[in-house]
């Protein structure tokens, strides 16, 4: 069992996720036959982790809420509180990202109890996401440096350039766009020196993205197809389709809408598969854009409203005033959305 278990987890160091996830459920099957309640509960919190980031959300939480069980009964706090974060960021990625927060503060409170400063300070890594998502730009900016400080002092480099690459998205939302470069390249550099590859994905992503809002095209969709070549060899589709959002967003500033049009169509079958209602709601604003720039006014009009409308359901503030403005007619298009 113990070579299964080094083998899985090389695989998914090395960034082959699907691969990792049918040896962890392997090992899962194997642990409940001998009866090694252990394993069975790091298998459990390995198949959450695996399956949140190939985008089966639904799946992700069965998994932690499972480990969630077996910890209390084994009575180990640690892994209770690592099984919701997973349950936060999985709710986070399906849109519930105030439902999220609950069960961060929830696993916070153990690790302050435990002293675990590794995970207290992936804890305020995860709510500076979820508090970008609610649109709370500047809180999820005070989080991302909390946890940049705190993983600074533990010399964590993994903690390091994730928190790096929060900041610079956060920064690219809060229109500081040399800090956000800034950033995403300094994540980019510490991730190629660890070799993670989703990583240099999730970072290639944000260096491409930091490129376009200064509009430098060429740069932006070269750093994109880095990170989808990643993504693709990954099998992550939730990241990458976010990255095929900004390929379509490239294109529409090119005036290439026949490519930007494909884009969107990938984008959008992704998050339609993964239940990503933030990623749809991005991908009916450029909808919208695409159909007002090809003259098709009213059925713009119809694709911003039904974003608004999203938006409002899931309580997304950004995204919100993005879809209002557009239907008001307050940016002129096309719009370089951050």
């Amino acid at each position: 069992m113990k070579k299964l278990i080094e083998k899985a987890e090389k695989l998914r160091k090395d960034g082959l996720f699907k691969d990792s996830l049918r040896l962890w459920k392997k090992i899962y099957k194997n642990a409940l036959k001998s009866s090694d309640i252990s394993i069975t509960l790091d298998a459990l919190i390995a198949l959450g982790d695996l399956s949140r980031i190939l985008g089966n959300f639904k799946n992700a939480i069965v998994y932690y809420e499972e480990a969630f069980e077996v910890a209390q009964a084994l009575k180990d706090e640690i892994c209770q509180a690592d099984a919701l974060v997973g349950i936060a960021l999985s709710k986070k990625a399906m849109g519930q990202w105030k439902e999220s927060l609950k069960f961060l503060v929830r696993a916070r409170k153990i690790y302050e109890k435990h002293k675990d400063k590794k995970a207290i300070y992936f804890t305020l890594w995860a709510e500076g996401t979820v508090w970008r998502w609610g649109g709370r730009i500047r809180k999820s900016i005070e989080c991302f440096k909390k946890a940049l400080e705190g993983f600074s002092k533990l010399k964590d480099k993994e903690g390091i350039g994730y928190s790096c690459c929060g900041l610079g998205g956060s920064m690219r939302v809060y229109k500081d766009y040399v800090n956000s470069m800034k950033y995403y390249k300094r994540a980019n550099e510490i991730f190629q020196k660890i070799g993670d590859k989703f990583g240099m994905a999730y970072s290639f992503c944000g260096i491409g993205n930091a490129y376009r809002m200064i509009n430098d095209l060429k740069n932006a969709e070269k750093f994109f197809k880095k990170a989808l070549n990643l993504y693709s060899k990954i099998g992550d589709i939730v990241s990458s389709s976010y990255t095929l959002w900004s390929m379509s967003m490239t294109c529409i500033l090119k005036q290439d809408y026949k490519a930007a049009l494909q884009y969107i169509e990938r984008a959008e079958k992704n998050f339609k598969k993964c239940k990503d209602p933030r990623g749809l709601i991005y991908c009916k604003i450029q909808r919208g854009m695409f159909n007002y720039l090809s003259k098709r006014k009213k059925l713009a009009k119809k694709y911003f409203n039904e974003a608004l409308i999203e938006a409002d359901r899931h309580k997304f503030a950004l995204e919100k005033k993005y879809a209002h403005d557009l239907l008001m007619g307050k940016y002129s298009l096309p719009y370089n959305i951050p």
